[in-house]
């Protein structure tokens, strides 16, 4: 096995990961050129055995296993520091970091929200298609009402799903501002942390029909079908087949 291992949630032949996080760090890894391995887990017990949270993407870098999206990319960063993971100008390197934390701290919570709370047959049906029932049962039953407490916990799932809509009209909204003069964020001409999260969170949305007043939404602002998939291209990944469809 590689130096590197980058343990996720599985996806399908069209997206590397059904979890954003796992996209931004997969996508980052092949960004950097990191000779490494992806291995998929299927069950939370072997997530646990790898992160006190249960929760992936982990990866392992020369032994050492690290939890936690930012802390991954905080370790690529260092273990590559040339390797245009951050921009090397401090202030767009700040801006940049911005960017990579709205996605992860306010965009994945409101896709989160609509993916396991107002499109919870949808999602299901999308990742568990070809499983037998009694797993989709599973889901159902055992993983839903703790995705509610979740959900409960950070604030989101209290709100009207009206106004979490509205949270995803203003972010996309913001995205297509902050693509102003550039294929990327900040007008750069090479993706960045905050390209590469925001990449991961919009690949979700048009995946098997899963969520498609998103995708209506998302077309609203044409900018960021294409974007997306500049990420993934730039990447060295093939976008997910309705992003080539745009």
């Amino acid at each position: 096995m590689k130096s590197i291992v980058l343990y996720q949630y599985p996806g399908s032949p069209d997206l590397p990961s059904v979890s954003p996080p796992c996209v931004k760090v997969y996508l980052a890894l092949r960004l950097i050129g990191a000779d490494h391995d992806v291995v998929d887990l299927y069950s939370s017990s072997k997530a646990k055995k790898l992160s006190k949270t249960g929760r992936l993407p982990v990866v392992e870098i020369d032994g050492r296993l690290i939890p936690d999206s930012v802390d991954i990319m905080d370790a690529l960063e260092a273990k590559y520091p040339d390797s245009g993971l951050a921009p090397a100008d401090p202030q767009q390197a700040i801006r940049d970091r911005l960017w990579e934390h709205f996605v992860n701290d306010h965009m994945y919570f409101v896709g989160f929200y609509l993916r396991w709370i107002a499109n919870a047959d949808r999602t299901i049906d999308a990742m568990f298609r070809k499983a037998p029932w009694y797993m989709k049962l599973g889901v159902r039953y055992q993983y839903l009402p703790g995705a509610r407490r979740r959900a409960n916990l950070h604030g989101i799932g209290g709100k009207e799903e009206s106004a979490v809509h509205r949270n995803v009209e203003r972010a996309f909204a913001m995205l297509a501002d902050g693509l102003e003069g550039g294929p990327f964020l900040q007008g750069r001409e090479m993706p960045a942390r905050g390209d590469l999260a925001a990449a991961g969170m919009l690949a979700q949305i048009g995946w098997r029909d899963s969520m498609p007043q998103i995708l209506e939404r998302l077309d609203r602002h044409p900018v960021l079908r294409p974007y997306t998939a500049r990420v993934f291209e730039k990447c060295g990944a093939l976008p997910p087949k309705w992003l080539q469809r745009a």
